[in-house]
């Protein structure tokens, strides 16, 4: 009696140790997701985790524009340097952001871990969350994704951006204390409609009105917003014929990574000294950086495009090894001039777009 209630007990505890151990296996663990309520770096390395195990990616359209590129490179030195040997660029050469969704739903096919998806508008929503449903952690930077009722899109596991806002008020100033009793017009141009040139270009105006009283600005007229689009040639033939049919031109803002180049090279065209029309113009790319300094260019509010995407592979990497990042991030874009220091100066942007050229050659 004895010996068979022992093999009962035996056999019990054995079915028990199978049980366990078929709980613990699975053909792919889940990432958790992101956690608003607690900050980066609180997580402790998941047990036996091996980033050469995870596929991770960045996701866009115009893959070769010299302003996507500062962002690959920001993704890919990150993964570098946080061991992630499977990591690449995926997406379109050409703008049709459809295509760059198709990549990124054919990555989660293929089992993909973690994404970078530049998308700036609710067209990305249905890819986002289809990823995510197949176990893919997606992150956004650059575009703020905050709904109105205070969530983010479905499947979105965190979201950062330096603030339009801030900066379009910031080129305001710049732009208003500079024109200071003069007359004449200021245009403003944007690459697309979407969320983010349009709150840079809705503070720029909100703010322009707010300070006719502290500078005399009675005489200048902010024009409607135009579209030049992301193309060179293109956008400098918009632009030609806004200051063709503006003569009185005195200002521009372009939101978009080429408006520097396509503003000054239209000026130029029109016949205007380099700096008779006070442009400003986005990003910290090399070409940029070289119009500034030649002063066919005020100024160039540098949009943090390489820390942005570093950052957001720091995020992935968090959240593979069972850590929480926070849902929004606030990210910082100074407006770098001629004589300006450290971040609001030329020589720490010149050194990230010597990368760039570098990287991909």
């Amino acid at each position: 009696m004895k010996m068979k209630k022992s093999l009962k007990a035996l056999a019990l505890a054995l079915a028990l140790v199978m049980t366990m151990s078929l709980a613990g296996c699975g053909s792919k663990e889940e990432a958790p997701a992101a956690n608003p309520e607690k900050q980066e770096g609180t997580a402790e390395p998941a047990k036996d985790f091996n980033p050469e195990d995870y596929y991770v990616a960045i996701c866009m359209d115009n893959m070769n524009h010299p302003v996507h590129r500062i962002v690959q490179l920001g993704f890919l030195k990150a993964a570098e340097a946080l061991g992630y040997t499977n990591a690449k660029v995926i997406g379109t050469e050409g703008g049709d952001t459809s295509e760059a969704f198709a990549a990124a739903e054919a990555f989660a096919a293929e089992g993909g871990n973690g994404l970078l998806l530049w998308s700036g508008d609710s067209s990305g929503y249905e890819t986002i969350a289809s990823c995510a449903s197949q176990g893919v952690v997606v992150g956004i930077p650059h575009f703020n994704h905050k709904q109105a009722d205070g969530k983010y899109p479905e499947g979105l596991a965190f979201n950062m951006a330096c603030d339009p806002t801030l900066y379009g008020k910031q080129v305001a100033e710049l732009m208003a204390k500079n024109l200071d009793g003069k007359s004449g017009s200021v245009a403003l141009t944007q690459n697309t409609k979407n969320v983010t040139e349009n709150a840079a270009t809705d503070s720029f105006r909100k703010t322009w009105d707010s300070l006719n009283g502290t500078y005399d600005l009675g005489k200048i007229t902010v024009l409607d917003v135009q579209l030049e689009g992301g193309v060179v040639d293109a956008a400098t033939a918009t632009n030609l014929a806004i200051i063709q049919a503006h003569s009185d031109i005195i200002g521009a803002f372009g939101t978009t990574g080429n408006s520097p180049i396509t503003w000054a090279d239209a000026a130029t065209k029109a016949g205007k000294a380099d700096g008779e029309i006070f442009i400003v113009g986005m990003d910290s790319t090399e070409a940029n950086l070289d119009y500034l300094e030649a002063g066919k260019v005020q100024a160039i509010v540098a949009q943090p495009l390489y820390d942005e995407a570093y950052k957001t592979m720091e995020y992935l990497d968090t959240i593979f090894r069972g850590g929480t990042v926070p849902e929004w991030t606030d990210l910082e874009a100074p407006v770098v001039t001629a004589d300006g220091e450290g971040k609001n100066g030329m020589e720490f942007h010149r050194e990230i777009a010597k990368q760039v050229q570098e990287f991909f050659k």
